[in-house]
């Protein structure tokens, strides 16, 4: 029993929105049927199970012949290349199979893969027996019947590209490419600009800066002697007034606290955000540190600058 098409309706009844199905009576038109599509996805997949025997023969035929020499497990290990390099260069040559310059280098080194592979089940066959060469024959036409299969298959899909438009598609994947590739070194890049910062990071919280771990001695003022009050001859005793201690000097060249080392990175970047311009000396004077730990701060500081924006 056949259904018949259907379509949703969204209408407002009385405020409410609802939603109903009626017979569709303009149904779209079904696409015709398609022999040819059915047909090339027979003829693929054909040719994918004549490559999976193939494999599977030659791997057990090069396979025995290399256990002679070697364990089993690793015979039949590397027997399994012979066959899967050809095939591989296939899904090489399908993905290029719009540039004929480009494909025609997976498809010859699949023909040179697929002669060593015969060569090597014949092989496999002559040293069975005094008849082994026949079936060594018939086993390497296995390989080749399978890699012909698929030769007729990539022909009736290949379309033959003037070589303008051939250019024209080659130049645009050239750009694509290109593009993809940009933007990827870009991610490189700022990877490794982010994973220096952090490093950079961690090897300073590690290892401690003894040179700027001294601080500067706060001088002290020794202290002053208490003056004796001078009493004139006619003052009386309670109105003597001591002489007023004196006030307390600071120097002009007094040392200002140093930048303290874990915000010492912190301090030149929130200068160098808001545009100031820093040199290695400046960035000494404004840390308090000698010149090689400014420069060690300072370029920490540009990076961090650099990544965020």
């Amino acid at each position: 029993m056949f259904r018949r098409p259907t379509r949703t309706i969204t209408e407002n009844v009385h405020g409410v929105d609802v939603a109903y199905t009626i017979d569709d009576p303009n149904p779209a038109p079904r696409l015709p049927f398609n022999l040819d599509s059915m047909l090339r996805r027979a003829l693929f997949t054909l040719a994918v199970i004549m490559t999976v025997g193939a494999i599977v023969w030659g791997t057990v035929a090069i396979g025995s012949m290399l256990s002679l020499l070697a364990p089993a497990w690793a015979a039949y290990l590397v027997a399994g290349v012979f066959d899967a390099g050809w095939a591989a260069c296939l899904i090489a040559e399908w993905i290029l199979r719009y540039d004929s310059t480009r494909s025609e280098a997976p498809r010859n080194a699949g023909i040179a893969m697929l002669v060593v592979s015969m060569a090597a089940i014949i092989v496999h066959g002559a040293l069975a027996g005094p008849w082994g060469w026949i079936v060594g024959i018939v086993g390497a036409l296995v390989s080749a019947a399978a890699k012909g299969v698929w030769a007729i298959g990539m022909h009736t899909i290949r379309i033959k590209l003037d070589p303008k438009y051939e250019a024209y598609l080659r130049t645009l994947q050239q750009q694509t490419g290109t593009e993809q590739a940009l933007a990827l070194g870009e991610r490189d890049r700022l990877l490794t600009a982010d994973r220096t910062v952090k490093l950079r990071l961690a090897l300073e919280s590690r290892r401690p800066d003894w040179a700027e771990a001294v601080t500067e001695p706060v001088s002290q003022a020794e202290p002053s002697k208490k003056s004796t009050p001078v009493q004139s001859p006619d003052q009386p005793v309670n109105q003597i007034d001591p002489t007023p201690d004196p006030a307390t000097v600071h120097t002009a060249n007094q040392a200002a606290r140093p930048v303290q080392p874990k915000d010492q990175v912190t301090e030149l970047h929130r200068r160098l955000k808001v545009g100031e311009h820093i040199t290695k000396a400046r960035a000494a004077e404004i840390l308090g540190v000698p010149e090689s730990t400014a420069y060690r701060r300072l370029t920490a500081a540009q990076a961090l600058l650099n990544q965020y924006r």
